[in-house]
């Protein structure tokens, strides 16, 4: 089988669909040593390469990213588009110079091509559903061109049955056209050492306990619950935010940063760090905190579960799936619940060795070679399906 890969995100940081992207064909590239021949082919947005392409330099992207938000939204919307046009023209010509058994896409939504059956991945609705909580530009984008691509995906491969279970009501396509795959855990994430823990919490001046977000600090992850639950609880743990700064009104961390003194929490900002490091921070942390309003999967739930740290999340429906009863739930919109389970954790060690004992064992039971065996598997369909 030769599969084509959209390998432009996997060029950009090391998070979200970049690493399941990179995870999963390493997982698919051992695959290819078996009883079913895998030819696997990355296009870069110019040209076709046997490799993956390297992840991007966290400051050198960080540095770019900037310099093109501040630019006018229309401006952006502009570059989007064109780069998208001349993506599908280059991918056409290599469908047509090559012969693939399928394209795989995951970006956010179908490249206009019918040579190639294409497997899409659908991550989520956010830009649907909480388009509030995303950069205009980026909705006008999504909103232009979603729902005139989609009739371009042979097959639609969702991240949970979640997603699934929204695709089915929002968009008109049939069931036999929709696969539930889950993602998995890099497998670089497993509990660190004493020494390594206390390495990171020297860098970061952490003593004691402290919670842990992972993830950009954007609207959707609902961080100002989490800040307004610590200062329930008084200056007892810092907040930990472990991730690129993201984007939207940034009010509430300012006043985290520069109030955290003897009777409120502490705010630490860590930036984009590098896997050694995050595995060692959710090593360390009393609990990942993942408070977020919306989740097509939640990975950096299983990520903490993997390192032995408890997990504190919303109780909406992907996160309830991916955790199973591996997390403690709380309501969303509810800072006075949180704060409630935070200090139970704090106070309560027991209940911490609990949790902790329940992530290792829910971890375990996703892997990315079970994930890449099923996408191998809608793959062959598809192929059998347009033979």
């Amino acid at each position: 089988m030769d599969i084509l890969v959209n390998a432009i995100p996997l060029s950009g940081l090391q998070t979200g669909i970049g690493r399941t992207l990179r995870c999963l064909y390493q997982a698919v590239e051992k695959l290819s040593f078996g009883p079913l021949p895998l030819c696997i082919s990355y296009f870069d947005g110019w040209r076709v390469r046997r490799d993956m392409p390297k992840a991007a330099d966290p400051k050198q992207w960080q540095t770019r990213t900037d310099a093109v938000w501040k630019l006018p939204d229309l401006v952006v919307l502009g570059r989007r588009i064109l780069r998208q046009v001349q993506v599908e023209w280059r991918l056409r010509r290599v469908c047509r110079q090559a012969s693939y058994d399928i394209y795989h896409e995951a970006s956010f939504f179908p490249a206009a091509q019918h040579r190639v059956p294409t497997v899409f991945s659908l991550f989520d609705f956010s830009l649907d559903r909480f388009a509030h909580t995303h950069p205009r530009e980026r909705v006008w984008f999504y909103r232009l061109f979603f729902a005139r691509r989609l009739r371009y995906a042979s097959h639609i491969v969702t991240i949970s049955h979640a997603v699934l279970n929204e695709a089915r009501a929002r968009l008109r396509v049939a069931d036999n056209r929709l696969t539930a795959v889950p993602l998995a855990p890099d497998p670089i994430f497993s509990q660190r050492s004493s020494e390594e823990v206390a390495a990171v919490r020297r860098r970061f001046g952490l003593d004691g306990d402290y919670w842990l977000f992972v993830g950009s600090l954007e609207p959707r992850k609902n961080l100002r619950l989490f800040w307004d639950a610590l200062r329930r609880l008084g200056a007892s743990a810092p907040m930990v935010l472990a991730g690129w700064h993201g984007w939207g009104d940034k009010s509430w961390l300012r006043e985290a940063v520069e109030r955290g003194g003897s009777r409120t929490p502490r705010c630490v900002l860590t930036g984009f760090v590098d896997d050694a490091t995050l595995a060692a921070l959710y090593s360390g942390a009393t609990a990942l905190v993942y408070p977020s309003l919306y989740e097509g999967f939640g990975l950096p739930v299983l990520e903490a579960m993997a390192c032995g740290c408890p997990v504190v999340c919303s109780n909406i429906a992907a996160l309830r799936e991916t955790a199973g009863d591996a997390a403690l739930f709380i309501e969303p919109h509810d800072p006075d619940g949180l704060a409630a389970v935070l200090d139970d954790l704090l106070s309560h060690g027991r209940r911490r060795k609990e949790y902790r004992q329940r992530g290792f064992e829910r971890a375990r039971q996703f892997s990315w070679e079970k994930t890449a065996r099923a996408m191998v598997d809608v793959f062959q369909k598809v192929v059998e399906k347009n033979a």
